[in-house]
């Protein structure tokens, strides 16, 4: 979802009062309607810190994808989730992705985002670099992996259930037309994320109402990497971190664990949940 170490990458910055998350690159050419990826260019998604856009904190060559390095005007992000919004996309986990079974009939279901953050030396982006002086600069650096945002599940449409309502008409259809028949029923807001660039299958949407989304104004970590030494963090269990080698993108909470998250999060006054 967000820039991470693997494929060669690096951690999004992070200063003493804010931090950015840098969602992930994908090629451009690989999108189907090549007029909507154009849309999450670097260059239009605006920073959280201060007047400035992402494309700040891209290096002035190229970036890797899929083990694959692109030059960066073949590059725009894969802006999933949308946490300005309220909207994130995915798969059920059945068939390789991260939503849960139970999230078709969920009441107070959640979806927590980690990210990888970095601090950088002061100043440091305000100069253009290649790719290998930030990876080089990355590395030393003191950074770890945070819980920094949430989802409350409202609504979740699942494009797959639309698309046999539709073949139960018996009408000729394409799987944009699915895309349009899921805005008609939950607004345009379904619209809004990179997967309808590229309908070659069938996703899920899930759509939060206003106030139950957005960034933590402050991170919580969950592993740190500080003076050369990898540590666990106070909130690490909570979040079902029990070893290093936990994959933290993959964790799911049952409805008791949940609500211990959620009363963690209220105490730490990073969110009104």
């Amino acid at each position: 979802m967000f820039f991470e170490s693997a494929d060669g990458g690096y951690y999004s910055p992070m200063f003493d009062e804010c931090y950015e998350v840098l969602p992930i690159p994908e090629v451009i050419g690989r999108a189907t309607d090549v007029d909507h990826a154009r849309k999450f260019a670097y260059s239009l998604i605006p920073c959280r810190c201060e007047p400035c856009f992402l494309s700040k904190y891209l290096p002035n060559d190229y970036l890797f994808v899929g083990g694959s390095s692109y030059s960066i005007a073949k590059i725009v992000a894969h802006w999933d989730p949308r946490l300005d919004i309220g909207c994130y996309v995915d798969y059920w986990r059945n068939v390789g992705g991260r939503i849960p079974g139970n999230f078709r009939e969920c009441e107070d279901c959640y979806i927590f985002f980690a990210a990888g953050l970095a601090k950088y030396p002061r100043r440091y982006f305000e100069v253009k670099r290649g790719f290998t002086e930030i990876r080089r600069t990355f590395l030393s650096s003191d950074r770890g992996i945070y819980v920094v945002g949430y989802m409350k599940v409202d609504t979740v449409v699942d494009l797959a259930e639309i698309s046999a309502e539709l073949n139960l008409k018996n009408v000729e259809y394409s799987i944009r037309d699915v895309w349009h028949e899921a805005a008609k029923k939950y607004g345009d807001k379904v619209l809004m994320n990179p997967h309808y660039a590229r309908p070659a299958d069938l996703p899920v949407v899930m759509l939060s109402n206003e106030g139950n989304y957005g960034f933590f104004k402050e991170p919580l970590p969950l592993i740190e990497w500080k003076h050369g030494k990898k540590m666990f963090s106070k909130y690490a269990y909570a979040f079902g971190i029990r070893t290093f080698d936990d994959r933290v993108r993959h964790k799911a909470f049952n409805l008791d664990e949940t609500k211990e998250i959620l009363k963690l999060l209220r105490h730490e006054g990073v969110v009104r949940i």
